[in-house]
């Protein structure tokens, strides 16, 4: 009988462009909840939410990650988009007992991805006096962790010295976001996409809570079904010392050659050095029931993998 091997570490995604907004006050919760598509009414300490902020058109104008903390939520936001978001959200302040700062970029935050996610980000917490707290954005098991930008060299060092731990290289994280189907608000879709065009339906959007800015129209596009376009991620073919296809590719359809999509990221995989990218692609060719070619060469449909969020 052959012996498991021992687990993979856990992968310490460090994300440096993500501004920090902070909502404080007693109704701080039930405010927020009105205006993002995760229930933050569930975010406790411990416990944290990945969402989306839409206009009222239902397009995306950033993702979200929010956690409790002693100073209150803190909500990390798209690189960029902070500043928008501020002015954007304030105007729906009118009398709720709850205060918006302005964009922070005093705080960085790490995203653990891997079996024990959860209890390395607590006690990385501890070291930093930052806040942690689990979060579901791809099927990996994963936690989140604030914590002032100054408190990086704690978290370094803990790295460093734990053994279950491993601080992602860029590849590594591009690898493991691409086959989740986790696409990059900026890279993979942006302001001009919805929650379904994102393939962020059933990770970002919480179809059992109150409303929510933009929420109607993310209900209708869910009953219609119809789709023009959406992200999807592809296998591609390629021997292994040949350069991976660029960002920007199209993508063709195999019996009419015909563009039906571009590739927006790519990257090998560590572990199989196989090419992986994400794509954005017209229906009905993101369904995967119709064959595909990237630069003349085979693609493979990979499927979303990650379940569908409480």
């Amino acid at each position: 009988m052959t012996s498991a091997g021992p687990p993979e570490p856990v992968l310490v995604v460090l994300q440096p462009g993500r501004g920090t907004l902070a909502v404080t006050g007693t109704e701080a919760k039930s405010w927020l909840n009105g205006l993002v598509t995760c229930d933050v009414l569930k975010v406790e300490p411990g416990r944290a939410a990945f969402g989306l902020v839409l206009n009222k058109q239902g397009k995306i104008q950033s993702e979200v990650e929010i956690v409790e903390s002693a100073e209150g939520l803190l909500v990390g936001v798209s690189p960029g988009a902070g500043e928008r978001l501020v002015a954007s959200l304030d105007k729906f302040l009118v009398m709720e007992d709850a205060e918006l700062s302005d964009v922070s970029t005093d705080y960085l935050w790490a995203d653990f991805h891997g079996l024990g996610a959860a209890a390395l980000a607590e006690a990385a917490a501890k070291l930093c006096a930052g806040s942690a707290a689990n979060i579901r954005f791809t099927s990996e098991a994963a936690a989140t962790l604030v914590f002032e930008r100054d408190e990086l060299l704690e978290l370094e060092r803990f790295i460093e010295r734990t053994p279950a731990l491993r601080r992602a290289s860029d590849a590594d994280w591009e690898a493991l976001r691409i086959a989740q189907v986790f696409g990059r608000f900026g890279v993979d879709f942006g302001e001009a996409d919805n929650p379904h065009e994102a393939s962020l339906d059933r990770r970002a959007v919480s179809w059992n809570k109150g409303c929510y800015l933009g929420q109607e129209v993310v209900c209708m596009q869910d009953m219609r079904g119809k789709l023009k376009r959406r992200l999807i991620a592809l296998t591609l073919e390629d021997g292994a010392e040949a350069p991976a296809p660029a960002i920007g590719s199209p993508v063709t359809a195999r019996d009419t050659k015909e563009a039906v999509g571009v590739l927006t990221s790519v990257a090998r995989s560590p572990r199989n050095g196989k090419v992986l990218a994400l794509a954005r692609v017209n229906s009905p060719y993101f369904e995967g029931k119709l064959a595909l070619d990237v630069a003349g060469k085979p693609a493979a449909f990979v499927a979303q993998g990650a379940p569908e969020i409480e």
